[in-house]
This record gives C-alpha cells, structure tokens and sequence, in this order.
C-alpha cells in the first residue's frame, strides 16, 4: 500500500495529508501557532504538533511570496507605505516594511512590496507598478525610496500633526502650549480640506487655488513664529513639508480626488498588529516575513489569494513513478 499512500500524500510517519496544510498555514496567520495546533487536532482528530504547522506556514508563505511577485500589479492610482516593528529574537527589534497598490476606478488593493529586516530602498525595489500620487506618514527614507515610483507625494495630515508634536515635546514646551499649536495647525489644514471638498462640486478652482495660497503663507508664518520662539525643530519640519500637505488639493483642481490620510495603510498595519504584535511573540526574520506574506496577501488580493490557494496542491505536486518487477 506504500506507492498508494505516497499518491494520496501520506508519507511516512506522517499524520496529517497535504490538504490540510495549507488550512493550517492560513489558520496561523489568525491564530498563535498553539492555538492553531488545537483547532485542527479537533477539527480532524488527527495528532499534530505546533511545529509542524510552523513548518506549514513557511512552506505556504513562501509560495505566496513567489508567486505574488510574479502577480505584481504594473499601474495603480495610489501607493500607501508603512512601517512598523515586531519582537524579534535576543531582544531585538524586527523592522516590517509594507507598500500597498490601490486602484481609484475599482477599489482594488494590490500588495506590492513586504520585507523584514530590510532598508526601504530595497522594499522599493520590489515595486514595479507607476502610481499618481505617494502616501505616507513623515518617514523621509519611505518618501525618498518610492517617490521616484509615483508622480506626487501626499503627506499624511494626522502624522504630519503628530510629528510636529514631537519636534514641540522634545523641545521640553509644555503640554497646554504643545495642545495650541496642534490646534492651529489642525484648523488651517482643516479649512483646506473644506474648500477642496467644496470646490470639487462646484467646480470654482479659482477659489480653491487661492486657498492653497493661503494655507501654504499660513504654514509659513506658523513656521516663522516657531523660530523666534526658538522651536526650530517643528519649524524646520513644517516648512519642508508644507507642499506635501497641499498635494491632494492641487489634484482636486484637475477633478481628482485622493486621500488626505494613509488611514489605508494603518489599517493594514492594524492586521499585521493582531497577529505579531503581542508581547510573549518573538520572531525570526524569514518566519515573520512567511507568515506576514500569507496573511496580507490574502487581506489585499483577495482574488489572487483564492487563485493560489487552487494552485497551490498543483504547483506543490509530487510525481510519483512506480515501477512494478
């Protein structure tokens, strides 16, 4: 019976059959790799151990980072890039780099590039799509790496608040202070994005223009107040990026209408975050970067997901030759 075990995928001392690897891999990526052990031990009655299922995960991970590459999307609209960390092993810090595909006209989202442990320029060589606009937090070596992969950069608003307030708390200036200066900021970005809302109705981009002008001169004399007050760090970092705040609203005036936020890809990284972000959870740089493909390329193509899991058992296949004497 060895030959007909063989076919049916039961190798030797192995309890568990290919079909339900991939299962387990997938249920891994919502699960820790215990609790995974325990839903399939009772969903098959068949003994497992969380080890093996670690095994499955790297082998499924693998194959969807190969094959999502070759899948990779040539034009998108949009490209959203974050970043975020993870345990790792001896105390150290895993640096997770993610680029995420959107088109406007379908709503699709496409992933494009995910690397652990590895320079932004390297993540941006993965990309190989075009996009109009580049949106992201106020992370310089993101903006420099991918920039040259889309037309326009749109700093993210709440980031861009939020990094000024940095610049405010490093500089020792007192909460009550920090909180007036987040709300000047947040009120001229906020009238701009009423205007731009309103303008893209009714069509009056002469107004809208001058209201860019007006937010930028804004900017530059909340800029210029922080100097003499001798808060150069916020200063600096609102002058530089003033025109990266703006990009949506010019778009608007050409009757395009993109997003002011990276809120898209905070929500990527919130999924990310559920699965690796716990305390006790210490990770390998390829055992992260597996699991990490399996997970987000099933949150954003979901239509390639479904093509590779059908594939998956094809392209895996084993051929068995048996030769009878």
């Amino acid at each position: 019976m060895r030959p007909l075990l063989l076919h049916l995928g039961v190798e030797p001392r192995k309890r568990i059959v290919d079909d339900l690897v991939l299962e387990s891999a997938e249920a891994a990526t919502l699960l820790t790799y215990r609790d995974t052990k325990t839903i399939i031990e009772g969903l098959t009655k068949a003994k497992t151990s969380k080890h093996r299922i670690h095994r499955y995960a790297q082998r499924v991970g693998a194959y969807m980072d190969r094959e999502r590459r070759k899948a990779a999307a040539e034009k998108v609209d949009l490209l959203y890039a974050d970043g975020t960390k993870a345990h790792g092993n001896g105390g150290k810090k895993n640096d997770i780099n993610v680029v995420l595909g959107k088109d406007l006209e379908t709503g699709e989202k496409h992933l494009l590039a995910l690397d652990v442990n590895k320079s932004w320029v390297e993540t941006a060589g993965q990309v190989t799509a075009t996009a109009d606009v580049l949106i992201s937090d106020a992370d310089r070596a993101v903006r420099n790496a991918l920039l040259e992969k889309a037309l326009s950069h749109q700093l993210c608003e709440n980031h861009a608040v939020r990094e000024v307030n940095n610049h405010l708390w490093r500089a020792e200036l007192p909460k009550r202070e920090r909180a007036v200066i987040r709300g000047r900021l947040r009120t001229v970005l906020r009238t701009l994005r009423n205007s731009a809302r309103r303008h893209l109705v009714d069509g009056d981009f002469e107004r809208l223009q001058r209201r860019i002008k007006w937010t930028l001169g804004e900017l530059r004399k909340l800029a210029g107040e922080l100097v003499e007050e001798g808060l150069t760090g916020a200063a600096r970092f609102i002058r530089n990026s003033a025109n990266y705040l703006v990009t949506y609203a010019r778009l608007a005036m050409k009757g395009v209408s993109v997003p002011y936020t990276n809120n898209l890809a905070e929500r990527l990284m919130g999924e990310v975050a559920k699965r690796v972000k716990n305390r006790w959870m210490h990770w390998s740089t390829e055992g992260l970067e597996n699991l990490l493909n399996i997970l987000l390329v099933r949150y954003c193509d979901k239509e390639l997901y479904a093509s590779l899991k059908q594939n998956f058992y094809k392209d895996e296949e084993a051929v068995i030759n048996v030769k009878v004497t």
